[in-house]
C-alpha cells in the first residue's frame, strides 16, 4: 500500500511571541479515520488574536503554532468514522489555528454551522454573537420587559446583545463613547443611548432597574455599569478594551448586594452540551437571516498580507472586523 503525499497548504505561523508573524508552507496529512480535512475560506482578525501574539491571552499555544481561533471552512474529506459530511460547512474550535488555506484534525474539534449564511457573517458567528447569547445564557433567564445595559454597544457583542434583546423582549440600554455611536445603536434596536462621563451611572439609572450589565471596556465605563446596576444586580465582564482596571464602586457592591463576575466564552465551549450549542448557532443565524443581525467588515485581506490585515486589525478607528481571505 502507498501512503498518500501530504497535501501543501499556506498557513500564518508563531515561532516566538511578540515576533512578527509569517506565512509559510506547511504540509498537511489526509484525514485519519476520525478527522476532516478542511478547506478555510475566512477567517477573522479578533483582539484574542493579538493578545496571542503579544503573549497576553489567558491561554497560549505551545510554539511553533498556526495562529487563529475563528473562522469558517469546508469539509472537503472526512475519515470514515468521523462525524461531518464533505460539503459542511464548520469553524474550528479553540487550539486548531484556523489562519490557513487547509488543515486536518478530529472532526469533535469543529463546529457545524449554517449552509445558508454569507461567509463573512458565518466566519464571525462564533466569538463575539456567541459570547453575547451565552452571557445571557449563564446569568438569565431575563423575564421579557428586563432591562439590561452594555458599553462598547457597536461591537460585535454589543450588536448583538441588542439584536437578542429586540428579539427577546428585553430593554438594552447602550453606553456610547460618541452621539453618532448612539444613534447607530438606536437604529439597531437600543431602548436608550446614554454617552460616557461622570453623569452616565445617574442617567442610566433613570431608564429603569438595571439586572444585569456586560462591561467590555474596563476603567471609567465599567465603573459606571457598577453603579448603575439595581440591587441583586450582575456586572459580567468580558474585555477590558480600554486597558484600564476595572475599577467598583464600594457602596453599590456591598449595600446592592451586586454579583461581580468574569465571564470567558472559550471556557463556556468547553463545558456546554451539544444540544445547547446547537440552539445558540440556530438563534443567531435566525437573526443573521432576518437582517436584524448584520456584523460589519472593514476589509478582506488576503493571507499573505497578514502584516497589512494585523496593522488595521490593531487600529482603534477601523469599523468593523478585518477577514483574512484563506482561500
Amino acid at each position: 500500500m502507498v501512503a498518500s503525499m501530504p497535501l501543501a497548504a499556506l498557513a500564518v505561523r508563531l515561532h516566538s511571541f511578540s515576533a512578527a508573524p509569517v506565512v509559510e508552507p506547511l504540509a498537511v496529512a489526509e484525514p485519519g479515520p476520525h478527522e476532516v480535512l478542511v478547506r478555510m475560506r475566512l477567517a477573522p482578525i479578533n483582539p484574542a488574536d493579538l493578545n496571542v501574539i503579544q503573549g497576553t491571552y489567558g491561554r497560549l499555544p505551545t510554539l511553533p503554532a498556526t495562529l487563529g481561533n475563528e473562522g469558517v471552512g469546508e469539509v472537503i474529506a472526512a475519515g470514515p468514522s468521523a462525524n461531518l459530511a464533505p460539503g459542511t460547512l464548520v469553524r474550528p474550535l479553540d487550539g486548531v489555528g484556523s489562519w490557513c488555506s487547509l488543515l486536518t484534525a478530529p472532526a469533535q474539534r469543529f463546529l457545524a454551522l449554517p449552509n445558508d449564511l454569507p461567509d463573512d457573517q458565518a466566519a464571525q458567528l462564533t466569538i463575539n454573537p456567541a459570547t453575547a447569547w451565552a452571557v445571557l445564557d449563564a446569568f438569565g433567564p431575563l423575564e421579557p420587559g428586563a432591562t439590561i445595559a452594555v458599553n462598547a454597544a457597536l461591537s460585535g457583542v454589543g450588536r448583538t446583545l441588542i439584536a437578542l434583546g429586540k428579539a427577546r423582549g428585553l430593554r438594552v440600554l447602550a453606553l456610547v463613547r460618541r452621539p453618532e455611536a448612539g444613534s447607530e445603536a438606536l437604529a439597531l434596536g437600543a431602548a436608550a443611548v446614554v454617552l460616557e462621563g461622570r453623569e452616565a451611572s445617574k442617567e442610566l439609572r433613570g431608564h429603569g432597574p438595571i439586572q444585569l450589565a456586560l462591561n467590555q471596556v474596563g476603567g471609567e465605563s465599567g465603573l459606571s455599569l457598577c453603579k448603575a446596576l439595581a440591587p441583586g444586580g450582575t456586572l459580567v465582564t468580558i474585555g477590558a478594551l480600554s486597558k484600564q482596571p476595572l475599577t467598583l464602586a464600594n457602596g453599590p457592591v456591598i449595600f446592592n448586594e451586586l454579583r461581580i463576575a468574569g465571564f470567558w466564552v472559550s471556557r463556556w465551549f468547553e463545558r456546554t452540551p451539544a444540544d445547547r450549542l446547537a440552539a445558540m448557532i440556530s438563534e443567531l443565524a435566525g437573526l443573521v437571516r432576518a437582517g436584524d443581525l448584520h456584523l460589519p467588515v472593514a476589509e478582506i485581506i488576503p493571507l499573505a498580507e497578514i502584516t497589512r490585515a494585523l496593522a488595521l486589525a490593531a487600529d482603534p478607528g477601523r469599523r468593523g472586523k478585518v477577514l483574512l481571505d484563506c482561500r
